[in-house]
């Protein structure tokens, strides 16, 4: 009889919901290789299909990842621009201008970082930063002016959604906080042992706790085995959510919003490999022999292989009233296989609409207005996650500051201005009229045209107006009055 799994390694209800989403798109943005590695998971086996048989069926799988590309495509837009950190009323402290250029000790500014970030968020729903600082790992804490002497400082790491395994959170006021968190800490090279750490909340103050996963345990209680603990030296538990899924009520469970889609590219992966395996089969027509009996083996049990091509004969056998048998190449209707193609293309052209991504979807089928309201969503919900990030990233920052024992609350800004740039050239347009009318100056109208991409990123204002400055033709002195050159004694002419 199995024991059962102690309850530190297993996963709270909402987060076991969203597994097999998470193992869906784990799975298909690491490519071939592991959809194929799946196997039966995403391309089941026939009734009866024997395991050589369908071993090569997925040998030649076919697997074109749209959804990967569209993934990349939404992920990069806010970061066409660098994140900055804005200057309020006071003056931006010296830890946050050096932290942001470094944020994870690896030498990653908050740009680099917030992007990857972004891509797990949406692909996952959701995504953490844990805020991290080395005195976590030990048992004393130490002052903050000794820290910075031996250049000890905060840093954030990534941590996916499903590496969460249960988070608890409750009404502070009007504030949600969370009291409880348990974090799944997987061995790097597999070899080592995995870890669980549990951090809660009680009274201000935070207490942390590392297990190490015990394999091979004939007790549920012997699972795990604490290996330290320790206090924080900030008063919450620092790690910050960042989501674009729908959240269901007070759970971690959410209505991803790439779901459609990777369900779709599942669709495509089977529709796909299914034509690859019809072009298989159908590529080498079949040899029939009708009005004979085989030749057998010795065995007598078996028929003897035929060996056909080039220099080779083949005879049709006599029977004993004077007929005689025949050979005929059987070849399959190339029908069907333009049917797969078709349905195969058009659901392509559905993945990229459903992920949204005008730049990349065949508007050859679709009205204008039909384009430009698709884009108008995608872009729209591109902008709220990047706002949401920019929430995120705010949030983790002041939790920084706290490590350094700063209340300092920094904002950052993020770039939305691909929300505002349309498809059909109506927005320079727009501005083209709107300078002309004098509605706005020549710095706003040069920084529009460069935010659409229409002017390059090297761009500057200030060398363009000396280059206009000097295209000017020199005019002459309107009092100015020509006189003719006066001769000199010698009759010569003075000019």
């Amino acid at each position: 009889m199995a024991i059962e799994k102690n309850p530190l390694l297993e996963r709270a209800k909402d987060m076991e919901e969203m597994l097999p989403y998470w193992d869906m798109t784990d799975t298909i943005v690491k490519g071939s290789k592991a959809i194929k590695a799946a196997r039966e998971t995403y391309l089941p086996k026939f009734p009866d299909e024997q395991t050589g048989d369908y071993n090569f069926r997925l040998q030649m799988a076919k697997f074109t990842n749209i959804y990967r590309d569209v993934l990349e495509g939404l992920s990069t837009k806010p970061f066409e621009e660098e994140i900055t950190v804005i200057k309020g009323t006071e003056d931006i402290p010296s830890f946050v201008t050096d932290f942001v250029e470094d944020v994870d000790g690896f030498g990653s500014n908050i740009t680099t970082f917030a992007s990857l970030t972004f891509f797990n968020g949406i692909n996952s729903a959701i995504d953490w930063i844990f805020v991290d600082h080395p005195s976590a790992e030990g048992t004393l804490n130490i002052s903050v002016s000794e820290a910075r002497k031996k250049n000890i400082k905060p840093f954030w790491t990534h941590v996916l959604g499903r590496n969460v395994y249960e988070v608890k959170t409750k009404m502070v006021g009007s504030k949600k906080e969370i009291y409880y968190f348990r974090l799944f800490e997987p061995s790097s090279d597999g070899v080592k042992a995995n870890h669980i750490r549990v951090f809660e909340l009680v009274n201000d103050v935070v207490t942390w706790t590392l297990y190490e996963e015990v394999k091979n345990a004939k007790k549920t209680e012997d699972q795990v085995k604490e290996i330290s603990s320790g206090v924080l030296s900030v008063p919450v538990i620092p790690f910050v959510p960042f989501t674009t899924g729908r959240k269901d009520g007070n759970t971690f469970t959410f209505a991803p919003p790439m779901l459609d889609a990777a369900d779709l590219q599942i669709t495509l992966y089977q529709d796909e490999s299914g034509l690859q395996h019809i072009k298989a089969m159908a590529g080498y027509p079949m040899l029939a022999a009708n009005g004979m009996k085989p030749a057998m083996s010795a065995d007598n049990k078996t028929p003897k292989k035929v060996s056909i091509g080039p220099m080779r004969v083949l005879y049709g056998i006599p029977d004993g009233n004077g007929g005689h048998g025949e050979w005929k190449f059987i070849e399959p209707n190339a029908n069907s296989m333009e049917f797969l193609k078709k349905d195969i293309a058009a659901t392509k052209q559905d993945l990229r609409e459903l992920g949204r991504q005008p730049l990349t979807a065949l508007s050859a089928q679709l009205t204008t207005v039909t384009t430009s309201i698709a884009a108008g969503k995608a872009k729209s919900a591109v902008t709220a996650w990047a706002l949401g990030l920019k929430d995120s990233l705010q949030n983790a920052l002041i939790i920084t500051a706290m490590y350094v024992g700063s209340e300092y609350k920094t904002e950052v800004n993020i770039y939305t201005g691909f929300d505002n740039v349309t498809d059909d050239g109506s927005d320079l347009d727009a501005l083209n009229t709107a300078r002309d009318r004098g509605d706005l100056s020549q710095q706003t109208y040069w920084q529009e045209y460069k935010r659409r991409k229409v002017l390059s990123p090297e761009f500057n204002a200030e060398d363009e107006e000396r280059r206009l400055f000097e295209e000017i033709p020199a005019e002459e002195d309107e009092d100015e009055t020509l006189t003719q050159p006066e001769p000199d004694g010698d009759g010569a002419t003075i000019g």
